[in-house]
């Protein structure tokens, strides 16, 4: 269903794209059909060699790899081109699943087994993320989810969104004001703890030290190794894409994407009869910029029963997860429906103008054969596991 929606809706912005994409979409069933061939052992054994290619090709592409948009990311072989980031994605699910349930490790309590699975999905996220493609490197962070259910502390996850937001907030806002904010913080928490050890106290002091790095590293990280186009996506969020000094360059693509969503309105103008997305005001609107169409066709009612549906959709995943007999399944399945949502959120966010515009397309929606590809063979890798006897995996 979501899979059809998404055609509609992409022949609605082109006519010529939906053509291209129909025959991605036949194609992906041979896919599928591949994937039923063998058993869930038979991946869980080649996973540790899949996982070497994966890192091979991300390599390789700095010397073999096509420059398109900024960004030396792609394979191209006549008229066939993939990005090696899209393998990894379904290559470092199945290498995290196969080292937890393989070697039982222990995430929760044991500090060293955790840094080297994080390791795993640390090193081709910075392979990507120097193509550069940060978009794709970040959604390997929806790892942290899967590690989350594994055992992880909530601290971890915390400190992770709390890194994120001191590095945005501190490309604008004076060094000592963040110093003495961050001071504010740890002083609150020391008042409301019950009590104090040299251990707890040296760990606080660590924080602040670490944040305190973040905070003045991160207006350097911005200038010196982003490049302008990332730099001016980054800017938008803090300026007014409406402005004369932006709407015709960097705040173009924002400013009709908030224009497209808002004039559907409450019920939306029909199928078909959207005049911003008839008009290709929109850039990119076939492949990031997708969700624009649902909002000006099907309006503020048809865009909150799309998400409650994408959300049902990744629940359900999250459901097969949790009764999965080993390990294995369970880890993967968590992989799969993070990284589904990780993309959600992330690419409504960006249309909206509340995350920066980093290149995240809507799975199952969005124009495009090697990400409708990968997200096929990772969801049906997962059904394939679903549907076998659990006894199988042991």
């Amino acid at each position: 269903m979501m899979v059809i929606f998404g055609y509609t809706n992409l022949y609605s912005v082109s006519h010529e794209k939906a053509e291209k994409q129909l025959i991605w979409i036949i194609f992906s069933f041979i896919f599928i059909f591949i994937i039923f061939l063998f058993k869930p052992t038979h991946y869980k054994y080649i996973t540790p060699i899949f996982f070497l290619f994966t890192l091979l090709l991300l390599i390789g592409v700095f010397f073999f790899g096509k420059n398109i948009n900024g960004s030396k990311s792609w394979y191209v072989l006549g008229p066939i081109s993939f990005q090696p980031s899209e393998l990894s994605k379904i290559s470092t699910s199945l290498m995290i699943s196969h080292l937890i349930s393989s070697y039982q490790y222990d995430i929760k309590n044991n500090k060293r087994t955790l840094l080297y699975i994080m390791t795993v999905f640390i090193i081709p996220s910075i392979l990507i993320f120097i193509q550069p493609d940060p978009g794709s490197s970040v959604i390997f962070s929806s790892f942290i989810l899967t590690l989350y259910r594994e055992g992880l502390s909530i601290y971890f996850i915390i400190y992770f969104l709390f890194s994120i937001f001191l590095f945005f907030f501190s490309l604008k806002v004076p060094y000592c004001i963040i110093e003495f904010f961050l001071f504010c913080v740890f002083v609150l928490i020391f008042i409301f703890r019950k009590s104090f050890f040299l251990k707890r106290i040296l760990f606080y002091i660590f924080l602040l030290i670490n944040f305190s790095i973040i905070s003045i590293f991160s207006p350097f990280f911005f200038q010196k190794f982003l490049k302008q186009h990332h730099k001016d996506r980054i800017d938008i969020l803090f300026q007014n894409e409406f402005d004369k000094k932006y709407r015709d360059n960097v705040g173009y693509n924002l400013l009709y994407s908030k224009t497209a969503i808002g004039s559907g309105k409450l019920f939306g103008k029909g199928y078909q009869k959207g005049t911003i997305t008839k008009g290709k005001f929109v850039p990119e609107q076939h492949t990031d910029y997708i969700f624009c169409s649902i909002g000006e066709e099907w309006g503020f009612i048809g865009s909150v029963i799309f998400i409650i549906f994408y959300l049902l959709f990744i629940s359900r995943i999250y459901f097969l997860s949790e009764r999965q007999k080993d390990s294995f399944g369970r880890i993967f399945g968590y992989s799969v429906g993070n990284i589904i949502f990780i993309h959600l959120i992330i690419n409504l966010g960006m249309v909206m103008g509340l995350i920066p515009t980093i290149g995240i397309v809507l799975p199952f929606f969005s124009y495009g054969g090697s990400s409708l590809w990968s997200f096929t063979v990772l969801l049906f890798l997962f059904l394939r596991i679903d549907a076998s006897d659990q006894t199988t995996l042991i």
